[in-house]
């Protein structure tokens, strides 16, 4: 194997990955499962939870979970990571574990709901859900300048980006959020952003 291969899903949790990959300039093929592969044993010998992304690595071994990943891709993408020891570290540190750790799961509970409780259940649980990002949301319009580590455009920023586009109600997440809302344009307009979306195949 001589480049990564991605395990990922149009528009979803692999776009940090694509992104990344991009910015460090490294070569790789990218494929998409569908449910009943990602059921499979030989695919959940490579992430046991059967989710995506999955980087598959070519001197061997993968990496799965998409902070993980980032983590894992940041050696090549230095111009993305804070300065090591420097309070804008600490707070990309923070700010990366929370969107995937939290924010991300939220998004989830909202976009596939039968896998968390009964369905005269689902108004509440997607209602807690979006409680909890539109929180998250005012935390980070409160901390952008213009960037979530003020100057530098960081790998967090790109995950804000990919994690907004699943929002159920984008008008009313931009509405009370300008920072929010000039961060999100400017990503948008971002050349391996526009790159990586123009790249993904259309759901049939």
């Amino acid at each position: 194997m001589t480049s990564y291969h991605i395990y990922g899903r149009p528009f979803a949790g692999s776009l940090i990955v694509e992104f990344m990959m991009r910015e460090a300039g490294l070569e790789y093929t990218i494929s998409f499962p569908d449910d009943a592969e990602r059921a499979t044993a030989e695919f959940r010998s490579k992430n046991p939870t059967g989710k995506i992304p999955v980087l598959v690595c070519p001197e061997g071994g993968l990496v799965y979970e998409s902070l993980a990943i980032v983590n894992y891709l940041g050696k090549h993408c230095p111009h993305l990571l804070p300065k090591t020891e420097s309070a804008a570290e600490k707070t990309y540190l923070s700010v990366l574990a929370m969107l995937a750790s939290t924010m991300y799961p939220a998004y989830h509970r909202q976009h596939h709901t039968y896998q968390y409780g009964p369905e005269d259940a689902y108004p509440e649980i997607k209602a807690m859900a979006r409680a909890v990002n539109d929180s998250l949301y005012d935390y980070i319009e409160n901390l952008l300048n213009p960037y979530i580590c003020g100057a530098q455009l960081t790998a967090a920023d790109f995950y804000l980006y990919m994690i907004s586009r699943w929002n159920v109600d984008k008008t009313e997440l931009r509405a009370t959020r300008p920072k929010l809302a000039s961060l999100l344009d400017t990503l948008r307009a971002h050349p391996t952003v526009e790159a990586t979306l123009a790249s993904q195949p259309r759901r049939k």
